[in-house]
């Protein structure tokens, strides 16, 4: 297969990179022939891929393939997954931020998703706003008329968030108005899921603090299953995704008394 052939699959790299880190977590170890053929790329391709990985330490080389490192989880770090689905999390951010208001105090959360509501805050008046990211800390710093709240604690380098006692510290003595959040992935039985079970407690006391809820997520996180339960989808006053939602999952949020907004 050329590379010229491989490419018309319309897949950037980084999408590959996410499909090849879900192969490896179902089957432990992954062929150079067999995710050539998985994926409809060049062998050559897949060796390029997985020398990527390999230098974030994702996978671990071994002879004709990779393994996943051990402890390396299944999603890509948030510098990597922003890429991903691009345009549909941009138009989710415009949706998500429309729904704030001025003066009031959110809580926004990191992630690829919740990173895109930032840019479009911009005009608010007396926003307070609430995050253990520091990606959504540098983008939020320059806007005018919002006051950025860090929460404290120990930084996690592949989401360059803050985790841990410190930030358990800081949200015992916060309130917000709404709490902007992502999720691994979304079903009607388990709920809200995440990949770390680290990242629980801080996702389950920002969603304390708050009055409302707002769940940020593309279509392809819901009907999926993660490691940790977050807790169940009665937590969630508004889930924004997009258009390409399907509808029978609509409805499904719907008949639970959650609003859905397709952007």
């Amino acid at each position: 297969m050329s590379e010229d052939s491989s490419a018309s699959n319309g897949l950037l790299p980084v999408e590959r990179e996410d499909r090849i880190l879900g192969y490896l977590q179902g089957r432990g170890m992954g062929a150079v022939t067999e995710l050539s053929r998985a994926l409809g790329v060049s062998e050559a391709t897949i060796r390029r891929d997985l020398a990527r990985l390999a230098a974030r330490q994702l996978v671990r080389r071994v002879h004709g393939g990779a393994v996943l490192v051990d402890g390396a989880g299944f999603e890509p770090p948030v510098l990597h997954r922003r890429a991903l689905r691009a345009a549909e999390k941009e138009r989710i951010g415009r949706a998500a931020a429309g729904l704030v208001k001025d003066g009031e105090t959110i809580v926004l959360l990191g992630g690829s998703t919740t990173l895109q509501v930032v840019p479009h805050l911009a005009g608010r008046r007396d926003l307070t706003l609430i995050t253990d990211s520091l990606l959504i800390a540098e983008r939020a710093a320059k806007l005018q008329g919002v006051t950025l709240v860090m929460l404290g604690g120990v930084v996690r380098p592949s989401e360059l968030s803050t985790e841990g006692y410190l930030t358990h510290l800081c949200l015992e003595q916060l309130h917000a108005n709404k709490a902007i959040v992502g999720a691994r992935a979304v079903n009607l039985t388990q709920g809200l899921m995440l990949e770390k079970v680290s990242e629980v407690a801080t996702f389950r006391e920002c969603i304390g603090i708050a009055d409302e809820v707002i769940l940020v997520a593309d279509h392809t996180k819901f009907g999926q299953v993660a490691t940790a339960v977050l807790g169940p989808l009665s937590m969630v006053h508004r889930v924004v995704t997009d258009s390409g939602m399907p509808q029978e999952m609509v409805a499904q949020l719907g008949a639970l008394g959650i609003e859905v907004i397709l952007a």
